[in-house]
């Protein structure tokens, strides 16, 4: 297909809005050999401008204190955008909230009271180009936990969540990496697999053959391949967390019972799987990918399973590979 370029039939060279000023947050090179990771505020008043870089600047300081990004630092810029919304936060339909924010993020996405995506793809990448990015995180200027990544497209995170450090970190990699979700007894929105396929994501497998483990170079002789854990004792202690959970939710009671339930649980997650035999080691652990059976991943615990602090080595490798791609080669 041809497009001329001066056919106005076929060109739209309107100039879209300004969302503001371009706000550098870290700046640490030419964009040409850094990764550029923009910053894009939804739901923050004209007034709120400084609460969004404050935000901005926070989450960027918990994403640098995470490895490997806390050892790659100066391979990026950080950038800030936040177009001025008329009304304060984002909707959240489930709960008879709408707004009609600029980039049009939104809970309820997929009917998941907690997944948080924007689907007006035009009003986001308007808004976006008026910055260097090859990446973009959303935060949202809202405080009930939630978030979303998608890779290629973007990541998501409530902004004022207890809980925003982790899911800022956890969802980028989703974004950032093609990290697979590795936990499985939550409720999510996507239906499970018909058949048993090795999926393209890094830190997940369906171990249809453990000699072509494609981890296998980071696993320690002796490991046993499907390796052992705990996988009953988690199942009911998660069960019950996740029961509490939806009761907190269905019968919308504040925030603060969610964020202790949810430490509670932290805990209780982090002293099982620390415990683990062969926690701290590569293997392939089975329950993975929403699935309790047949899909594996890398480790006993991983910020893409739990809600700790940390990504498991094979993680990191595909986070640093997705990095070489930026700074490696001239572009």
């Amino acid at each position: 297909t041809v497009i001329d370029p001066k056919n106005p039939l076929l060109v739209d060279a309107a100039a879209p809005e300004q969302p503001g000023d371009l706000i550098e947050i870290e700046k640490n090179g030419d964009s040409s050999k850094k990764v550029d990771l923009l910053i894009l505020g939804d739901g923050y008043t004209a007034s709120e401008r400084k609460k969004f870089v404050a935000d901005a600047r926070r989450l960027t300081a918990e994403l640098f204190a995470t490895s490997p990004f806390k050892e790659r630092r100066r391979d990026f810029n950080v950038w800030g955008l936040c177009p001025a919304a008329r009304e304060s936060g984002i909707s959240r339909p489930s709960t008879g909230i709408h707004r009609a924010s600029p980039v049009g993020a939104t809970y309820d996405a997929f009917g998941s009271e907690r997944y948080i995506l924007t689907f007006d793809n035009k009003a986001f990448r308007r808004i976006a180009s008026f910055a260097p990015y090859e990446f973009v995180e959303i935060i949202t200027n809202t405080s009930t936990y939630g978030g979303g990544g998608i890779l290629g497209q973007y990541g998501t995170v409530a902004a004022g969540s207890t809980w925003a450090p982790y899911v800022f970190v956890h969802e980028f990699g989703h974004h950032f990496a093609g990290l697979a979700d590795e936990y499985y007894t939550s409720s999510v929105a996507y239906l499970p697999r018909t058949d048993r396929v090795e999926p393209y994501e890094p830190n997940v497998t369906a171990l249809l053959d453990p000699a072509k483990l494609k981890w296998k170079d980071l696993v320690v002789e002796g490991t046993p391949l499907p390796t052992p854990w705990q996988k009953a004792e988690y199942e009911q202690m998660s069960k019950a967390f996740q029961e509490r959970r939806a009761a907190i939710r269905r019968e919308r009671r504040p925030e603060s019972e969610f964020d202790a339930l949810t430490r509670e649980n932290k805990k209780a997650e982090e002293k099982l799987l620390s415990a683990e035999k062969f926690a701290g080691k590569v293997g392939a652990f089975e329950g993975a990918m929403y699935e309790a059976k047949g899909y594996y991943r890398p480790a006993a615990n991983c910020i893409m399973f739990s809600r700790c602090d940390f990504f498991c080595p094979v993680c990191k490798r595909a986070i640093e590979q997705v990095i070489e791609q930026y700074v490696a080669a001239p572009r």
